[in-house]
């Protein structure tokens, strides 16, 4: 199984003492080291300009941001699922780690992919929708960057005893990297809704939550499931009584019934 995450805007800076700096070879995923370090080189050029802050989306309260971006390379590194936090992750334990049959992949607009199990990275500030000098959008620039992969990782799901894809990501890092059902895979969205009344309407503000949910009893299952239907025991089994858990089409709705 392939779970998919959209990557927080608030991130967890390793503690320097003792901490690597980054190494781009080490990553997972090395067809894309090349792409890395161009846009690694971007945000750094981005990071010293007059309107960096603007272009990587750094607030004024944080200015020491741009400063740990202009020398990126040099921050200290932590595993992926550390340095990564707010509302998805929080629902994740601190020592939950993806298992042998269910690899956790986290769009990244500035390493385009980081493997949650292996990879060890920065805190950095970067989003898809940044403007990097020389670039352009951060997200439309990776975009046909990551498309040839696509089609390596649905073979690789395709001969696994999983095939599966859960998609947990937001919809501008869905389109940095379009996944869809076919070829022996189902890639199933995670769409939470709320439902009062009989009346459903999708939740938008607090959809990390419940796609942080998902992932956790996804990668804490005893076993793997091996198609859709068990995705759903395998999820409704673990959640409260209040969320439900259906398949509508190529969707893995969470149902919240309030009230």
């Amino acid at each position: 199984m392939l779970i998919l995450l959209p990557p927080s805007e608030t991130k967890t800076r390793p503690a320097a003492d003792g901490a690597d700096p980054l190494d781009l070879e080490a990553l997972g995923l090395p067809q894309l080291t090349a792409a890395r370090g161009t846009v690694l080189r971007a945000a750094q050029r981005t990071a010293v300009a007059t309107d960096g802050a603007t272009k990587l989306g750094v607030p004024a309260s944080s200015p020491e941001l741009l400063d740990r971006m202009a020398q990126i390379e040099s921050e200290p590194t932590a595993g992926a699922l550390s340095v990564y936090s707010g509302v998805l992750f929080d629902q994740l334990r601190e020592d939950l780690s993806p298992v042998e049959d269910r690899r956790v992949l986290v769009q990244s607009a500035l390493f385009g992919l980081v493997d949650a199990g292996t990879d060890r990275i920065p805190a950095y500030r970067l989003s898809a929708g940044s403007t990097l000098s020389r670039l352009g959008k951060a997200g439309s620039w990776w975009a046909p960057r990551l498309k040839p992969l696509v089609h390596d990782l649905r073979s690789e799901q395709a001969a696994s005893d999983s095939p599966l894809v859960i998609d947990c990501r937001s919809g501008s890092y869905r389109s940095m990297m379009a996944m869809r059902s076919g070829e022996g895979v189902r890639v199933l969205e995670v769409s939470p809704v709320q439902e009062r009344a009989g009346v459903r309407k999708v939740i938008s503000h607090d959809a990390k939550r419940y796609r942080g949910l998902v992932t956790g009893a996804l990668l804490e299952a005893e076993r793997t499931p091996t198609t859709a239907d068990e995705v759903v025991d395998v999820v409704r089994s673990v959640f409260s009584t209040h969320l439900q858990v259906e398949l509508d089409g190529d969707r893995l709705v969470v149902v919240d019934r309030v009230g």
